[in-house]
């Protein structure tokens, strides 16, 4: 079977949507295959907030500048997770002097909260740092709607170190994330780190200035949680897609609540778009434009632009089709994975046979398995996970 795709592997090379109105229209990946499908992976903002709760009917297909009916094209909205992988990592800092009752407390519920709040669009890891030279996993929480009401992991943390190594712990759980992102045979890889500081980085493992390379290299969503007003701390510093800071340590609860709030939300600004092309041959511009209302009911829209080879297409197209994502050939990661496989020996002169790629070096132990279906013609992920953002 003929497959095309555009593929971005990175956020840096995402196609720009136009905005209009108010609406943000980015697509991230684009199928077609035959006999006439055609799926578009969209992420879509209205203001700097996620669009949700988008219908079939919110979206107009255009194909050369002629829009399509929907008697047309049949277009219809899959579930998500047949192209992409959206995943959480809650950071949670247990440093210092160790908070006890009321405030250990506060904290245990505000991470269940969130995680209560973040599951429920996508699988959510928790670990807590201290003083110690390692990341400690305290749960993991597959996609579900039951609320989660404590964390006793959390409650009765045990600390190893009562210094603060909060530069070292965002890096590992970057890494940690991002292992968990490529365990899944999926096109796109969203990750989303959120990071509870109470205070700055106090063991200088790892310096300041690495702790933010790091985050400024990475294409994962980080957002942070913190509290008012703690001396030598800006939570900001480290949540480049958002901060939420509560005033007290009483009010946590309230911002692990928005935090999870907004992670949810931001998988739901995703779309699956897929629909069948009356085209039989070359190429075809596509604009996918989105229409909706604002607060006041009155119309708004964006929309964006990209192409598909329609050559050899045929009749007997069903849009239900699970959309058969690929990855370029020519695309790269643009930065090395976080912990490289090891070296390949040389071959000899005796043995001038190439060296067979190794590989992909698994994710930990404790990362859940991928849901995809056995059998999905999908090609091996890339070295790097692409985001989109």
């Amino acid at each position: 079977m003929n497959r095309h795709l555009l593929f971005f592997a990175t956020a840096a090379a995402l196609t720009c949507g136009c905005m209009l109105g108010g609406v943000h229209v980015q697509e991230v990946a684009t199928s077609a295959q035959k006999p006439a499908n055609v799926a578009v992976y969209l992420a879509i903002s209205k203001g700097d907030a996620p669009l949700t709760g988008l219908s079939e009917k919110n979206f107009h297909v255009f194909e050369d500048g002629q829009e399509l009916t929907p008697e047309q094209t049949q277009q219809i909205l899959l579930p998500r997770d047949e192209a992409a992988i959206h995943r959480a990592l809650l950071l949670v800092d247990m440093s210092g002097p160790i908070m006890e009752g009321d405030t250990r407390h506060q904290i245990a519920m505000a991470a269940a909260r969130f995680v209560s709040r973040a599951h429920a669009a996508e699988p959510v890891t928790v670990y807590a740092f201290d003083g110690g030279p390692s990341i400690r996993l305290i749960a993991e929480f597959a996609q579900g709607t039951e609320e989660i009401t404590e964390l006793p992991q959390i409650e009765n943390y045990a600390q190893t170190d009562s210094s603060s190594n909060l530069n070292s712990a965002v890096i590992e759980a970057l890494a940690q994330l991002d292992a968990r992102l490529m365990t899944a045979q999926k096109p796109v890889r969203i990750g989303s780190l959120i990071v509870f500081g109470r205070g700055p980085d106090l063991a200088g493992r790892v310096a300041d200035s690495k702790m933010t390379e790091a985050l400024d290299e990475s294409k994962d969503l980080v957002f942070s949680i913190g509290i008012k007003d703690v001396p030598g701390f800006r939570a900001s510093r480290i949540g480049k897609s958002g901060t939420f800071e509560a005033d007290s340590p009483a009010s946590l609860v309230h911002a692990f609540d928005e935090a999870g709030g907004r992670v949810g939300d931001v998988v739901a600004r995703y779309y699956l778009l897929a629909y069948c092309t009356p085209a039989r041959a070359g190429q075809r511009s596509v604009r996918i434009k989105v229409v909706t209302t604002d607060d006041e009911g009155k119309e708004i829209s964006g929309s964006t632009s990209t192409d598909v080879d329609a050559t050899g297409f045929t009749s007997g197209c069903n849009p239900a089709d699970r959309p058969r994502f690929v990855t370029r050939a020519e695309t790269k990661p643009e930065t090395a994975p976080a912990t490289p496989p090891p070296e390949e020996p040389k071959p000899s002169d005796a043995d001038a046979r190439p060296a067979k790629d190794k590989p992909a070096k698994p994710g930990p132990k404790e990362a859940p398995k991928s849901g995809d279906d056995e059998g999905d013609a999908v090609v091996p992920p890339p070295a790097k996970p692409g985001y989109a953002q």
